[in-house]
């Protein structure tokens, strides 16, 4: 939410001139930390859909994505834009998938 407020009060850039894509890669990062943040402080809470385990946090990460983009809409000096939404998607799925993995490592060495 912070990211989203910061963006529409203007006190981070949305983008640069001189630097190609830099929203869109903006939107990857942050959002991507974001959910490795969110899935470490929430300790790797899972939810069960149709049987299938899977982390909670970019649920609720996407979710205001999704809502950010649809909101993104409705305001003049913003634009709804789905590169961006998939920037998020899979910045979200990543950095989850590196903090899914992160204990991981380290329980292997301390077995080690």
């Amino acid at each position: 939410m912070s990211i989203s407020i910061s963006a529409y009060l203007k006190i981070i850039p949305v983008e640069l001139p001189q630097f190609p894509y830099f929203d869109t890669i903006m939107h990857f990062l942050l959002l991507g930390i974001a959910a490795y943040l969110g899935h470490l402080a929430l300790n790797k809470r899972k939810i069960e859909i149709f049987k299938i385990s899977l982390p909670l946090t970019p649920f609720i990460v996407i979710f205001f994505c999704i809502v950010d983009e649809i909101i993104q809409l409705l305001t003049p000096h913003r634009s709804f834009d789905l590169v961006d939404l998939a920037a998020d998607f899979f910045g979200v799925v990543l950095f989850t998938f590196l903090a899914e993995i992160q204990n991981l490592h380290k329980s292997q060495n301390n077995q080690i």
